[in-house]
């Protein structure tokens, strides 16, 4: 009788998560990147009601848990294509971002709105790298909690065009093998083949594939090697 009831709650835990998984697939990768409000609320009201089908006695009761869970995820679904054709509808659903900091003034009537207290407001700041309140030109709170921090453009890190040096272009390293298995098609990209990689190889020391964790090559044929000993 255990063994059963074992073996149903098993059954049960794994349909909720292949359809919890399905479900976030259909919702998009908003629901674990940017939560706005009711993505937040969707996101626990799915998850309560996939924890508790798990301990369903009846394989007869799946029926309405599961049928509550694709509602939620419906409507999540007919938000969004509802906030992509109309503007006003995006505001009303996910709401409009906050001007807190402007002008070198705190906006305390946004912070009521927002339920912050300065202190909060200073603290998300200093988690964000800000310090002094004097170098910001405007600070937002968006609707999905996070802060937009403006700062002041004598403040303004410096970037690559406000520099008179010429600035290398950066090239993407790729990997021509991993954990000792060797990808043929992108090393014919190289214009190389095996015997040349080989020697590479040898040469920086390594006699076997088995003793390679890595191998990244750059736009130049350059080798970088790390081997799978710690």
């Amino acid at each position: 009788m255990v063994i059963n009831m074992i073996f149903e709650t098993f059954l049960l835990a794994i349909l909720s998560l292949i359809v919890l998984f399905i479900l976030t697939k259909l919702m998009g990768y908003r629901q674990v990147t940017q939560l706005s409000m009711y993505d937040y609320i969707i996101g626990i009201s799915i998850g309560s009601i996939a924890s508790e089908m798990c301990v369903l006695e009846d394989w007869s009761d799946v029926a309405r848990p599961l049928t509550a869970m694709i509602t939620y995820a419906v409507f999540v679904i007919l938000l969004s294509l509802i906030s992509r054709k109309s503007l006003k509808a995006r505001h009303l659903i996910e709401g409009n971002p906050l001007v807190l900091y402007q002008d070198d003034k705190i906006l305390e009537s946004s912070l009521s709105k927002a339920k912050l207290d300065v202190n909060e407001f200073l603290m998300q700041l200093r988690i964000a790298g800000y310090f002094d309140l004097t170098q910001l030109d405007q600070v937002f709170l968006e609707p999905n909690g996070r802060f937009s921090i403006f700062v002041k453009p004598q403040y303004r890190p410096s970037i690559v065009d406000d520099l008179t040096i010429p600035i290398p272009k950066e090239e993407p390293l790729f990997a021509l093998m991993i954990n000792g298995h060797l990808f043929e098609d992108k090393l014919v990209k190289t214009g190389q083949d095996k015997d040349w990689f080989d020697g590479q190889l040898k040469a920086k020391g390594y006699q076997t594939y088995e003793d390679v964790l890595l191998v990244l090559c750059d736009m130049n044929n350059n080798l970088t090697v790390y081997n799978n000993k710690e």
